[in-house]
């Protein structure tokens, strides 16, 4: 049974070029990197040198005050350039793809049978771990806290984001999978909000409390949502996961394979044909634009164009 989240205050922004919902097209990625910025309160500390191959699913780096806590490769290749700053702080890393993939195999796991501590386990070796994230600060979870509940927003409401219903669909199985699992990382209740007038996968599935939320933006926002379901108050934590992130998680546990794929829309006024794309995680950005945009000076947003 779902549960009706209404939001009153919010402001809904209606901007040209929503992304047509048509069949995803994959991008080819000449280099892929990643940028230590991109994760919170994280010193990485190498695990490679220039001129190493990597596979899939293979740590690149680790956090350096919790080696446990690892970053894996989105794509097999080679380690080409690592870009430091003051004092030889690691800015970036690049990797070249390797004309076949491949990608370590972690083993195809049933959650069902799993103890929360192997799933963490699990996780924490797959490099799968720093896609949970920890509110107070949305910093990477500590594996050692556990959280009162989990929190899930499959609904998008910010101008031109991705329906969620449309790059969720057919991906079931993966989902379904992913919630057994990180169910058992809480004493409380996983937490899903999806659009009140959404078909949503999430709908149907065990093991998640759903809501249904309606009302302006940012009632897609996981905080408004957090604040109206369970808030966070003085000493508690919990944890917040994307849908997308579900996917690789519950792709890992069926497949043993690190899959760090990701479905976007390329929207906006000065997109010649909106679409869906799919790309690795760390893809350039002048891959996925090259012979998209119009003519002229552009400002290229990644994520939220409010945020």
């Amino acid at each position: 049974m779902s549960k009706d989240i209404l939001i009153k205050k919010g402001l809904d922004i209606n901007l040209k070029g929503e992304a047509e919902k048509v069949a995803v097209k994959n991008i080819s990625n000449n280099v892929i990197t990643l940028k230590a910025k991109d994760f919170h309160n994280i010193v990485p500390k190498l695990l490679l040198k220039i001129g190493e191959k990597v596979k899939a699913g293979e740590a690149v780096f680790h956090s350096k005050s919790n080696e446990d806590i690892k970053f894996p490769s989105p794509i097999s290749g080679e380690l080409v350039d690592i870009i430091r700053g003051a004092k030889r702080k690691i800015l970036a890393l690049k990797i070249e793809p390797s004309k076949n993939e491949k990608f370590v195999d972690f083993g195809i796991k049933d959650p069902k049978s799993m103890k929360s501590e192997e799933i963490k386990s699990h996780l924490l070796a797959s490099g799968c771990w720093p896609f949970i994230k920890q509110r107070p600060y949305d910093i990477i979870a500590n594996p050692k806290v556990a959280p009162k509940a989990i929190f899930i927003s499959a609904y998008a409401s910010a101008p031109l984001a991705a329906d969620y219903d449309f790059i969720l669909a057919g991906k079931e199985k993966e989902l379904q999978a992913s919630l057994i699992a990180i169910s058992k990382l809480t004493d409380g209740e996983v937490h899903v909000s999806v659009g009140k007038n959404s078909n949503s996968p999430f709908e149907g599935l065990n093991h998640i409390s759903l809501h249904k939320v309606s009302g302006p933006h940012p009632s897609g926002n996981v905080g408004t949502q957090i604040g109206k379901i369970n808030p966070v108050n003085k000493g508690e934590v919990v944890w917040t996961i994307t849908p997308q992130d579900l996917v690789i998680i519950g792709e890992l546990l069926l497949t043993g394979k690190f899959n760090a794929e990701r479905i976007f829309a390329l929207a906006g006024s000065s997109v010649r044909a909106p679409k869906y794309y799919s790309a690795k995680i760390g893809t350039d950005i002048s891959s996925i634009v090259k012979g998209k945009l119009s003519k002229g000076s552009k400002r290229i947003i990644s994520g939220n164009v409010l945020t």
